[in-house]
């Protein structure tokens, strides 16, 4: 049941695809503000523990940057996939006054 959910959500939308983008710029955003205050932490308090903090930013920033390229390929596919197929923008179900009667025996 969960797998089908998962199809669902996955198979009819380009935003998780969005999803992943946003919350790639979310972490990269809270990964410099991190590092901003590291760096206030050792000008102003002097408190410093060796390579701990160079290491969390640098892991949550390359995260962060990984996630954005990943949302974007994804966007990309996905429009690439949603023109594949072919689909029209619209289906008209009757035309008013712009085309004439036909007669209903003729096969469409």
């Amino acid at each position: 049941m969960i797998r089908l959910g998962l199809d669902g959500v996955t198979s009819f939308s380009n935003i998780p695809l969005k999803l992943a983008s946003y919350l790639g710029f979310a972490i990269s955003i809270v990964c410099l503000g991190y590092a901003a205050y590291v760096i206030a932490g050792k000008v102003i308090y002097g408190y410093n523990l060796p390579g701990w903090a160079s290491l969390i930013v640098a892991i949550l920033f390359l995260g962060g940057v990984q996630l954005i390229a990943v949302g974007i390929l994804g966007e990309y596919i996905g429009r690439l996939y949603e023109e594949a197929k072919k689909r029209p923008l619209y289906i008209v179900d009757q035309a008013l006054g712009a085309v004439e009667e036909r007669d209903e025996s003729e096969p469409r």
